[in-house]
């Protein structure tokens, strides 16, 4: 899926280059947001670093919150096929990647510590989504996206909303 929205990437009239002004751009921002597979609210940081006027790669660490004993620690990479719009002011971007979870459970049993690594479920899966992106200022972005992870007993969406700072 990755290496079908790069090979996307080389069919748009837009030249890919070093020079496009885009090249090395880096952002650091929190999110926040809500998990439909545990209905609870999520935080974030994620990082990402631009290629070129059209490829992004977006690492982000989110926890989400604890609900009915369940709560997850989510690795994810992923690469946004950016769409700028309105002169580079926002730009809606699709994206794929890889998710890594790790689920903890917390049952509700007196006098029992879970808090080992034996209450927790690791899986891998893949990620899917699209995001929408706005520059509010040179060194200022908000975003929002959407996210649905495939991966074994825990798929599900994510939706967040992010303020990101651009260096």
């Amino acid at each position: 899926m990755v290496a079908a929205l790069m090979g996307a990437a080389a069919f748009f009239p837009q030249r890919i280059s070093a020079a496009d002004g885009f090249r090395g751009e880096k952002t650091l921002g929190i999110l926040a947001g809500y998990d439909t597979y545990n209905k609870e609210p999520l935080a974030g940081v994620e990082f990402t670093y631009r290629f070129s006027r059209l490829l992004r790669l977006a690492p982000k660490v989110t926890y989400v919150f604890r609900n009915a004993g369940h709560d997850a620690l989510k690795f994810n990479v992923d690469v946004d096929l950016m769409f700028p719009l309105a002169n580079n002011r926002c730009a809606v971007y699709p994206f794929a990647g890889f998710n890594y979870s790790s689920w903890n459970y917390h049952p509700a049993v007196p006098g029992v510590n879970t808090d080992d690594v034996s209450t927790r479920v690791s899986r891998a899966g893949l990620n899917v989504g699209a995001g929408f992106d706005v520059n509010i200022t040179g060194s200022l972005r908000l975003s929002l996206q959407g996210c649905y992870t495939f991966i074994k007993e825990f798929h599900g969406a994510d939706i967040s909303a992010g303020i990101h700072y651009r260096f």
